[in-house]
């Protein structure tokens, strides 16, 4: 076997396991543009980085197109049963597909009723509108920038509605407040 052919494998699988590490936490295209401007990273990364807060092993796969895109079944399962990690994997799972820009009819995907309670299905109780108060204070310790409208986001039924424009005009009100 030449050299350069070890080389170049090894070189190859390097890349791949670099890719790999990565996760799936860049989007397709810039439909999202207007979140990671204001939060510096995109929704696919903030939700992944919140995950490995309980699990440091947790990265973002490729999320279903059919909703709920993840559930959560972390056996430290806090920082997932809740609806701002839900709210999260929706905008995530609009970035992955490269939908939302509200261009042409293009409103993103919606999560309809029950989809949050798949997604939450082992949790027991999930927590709405917040996260657990110890979940929140490893948030900031980690400089987390999540979206005060990500706390406010709930649908009672379950579903979830894209909400680009809402958050961009609270985003621009409140000085992009993360």
């Amino acid at each position: 076997m030449s050299h350069r052919f070890i080389i170049s494998t090894w070189a190859l699988s390097l890349y791949l396991l670099v890719v790999q590490a990565a996760g799936n936490t860049t989007c397709k295209t810039s439909s999202l543009d207007w979140y990671t401007s204001v939060v510096g990273e995109t929704p696919c990364q903030t939700y992944q980085s919140l995950r490995q807060i309980c699990n440091s092993g947790y990265t973002v796969g490729a999320l279903s197109a059919n909703t709920p895109p993840d559930t959560c079944a972390d056996q430290v399962s806090s920082c997932c049963c809740n609806s701002v990690a839900f709210a999260l994997s929706m905008m995530c799972l609009n970035c992955q597909q490269g939908v939302g820009s509200l261009q042409n009819g293009d409103n993103g995907i919606d999560a309809g009723a029950g989809a949050y309670q798949i997604y939450s299905a082992t949790c027991g109780v999930p927590r709405n509108q917040s996260l657990p108060a110890d979940i929140q204070t490893a948030a900031c310790n980690e400089k987390l920038k999540i979206d005060d409208d990500l706390y406010t986001l709930f649908w009672g039924d379950g579903a979830c509605a894209y909400t680009r424009e809402t958050m961009q005009k609270n985003m621009l009100s409140r000085n992009n407040n993360t």
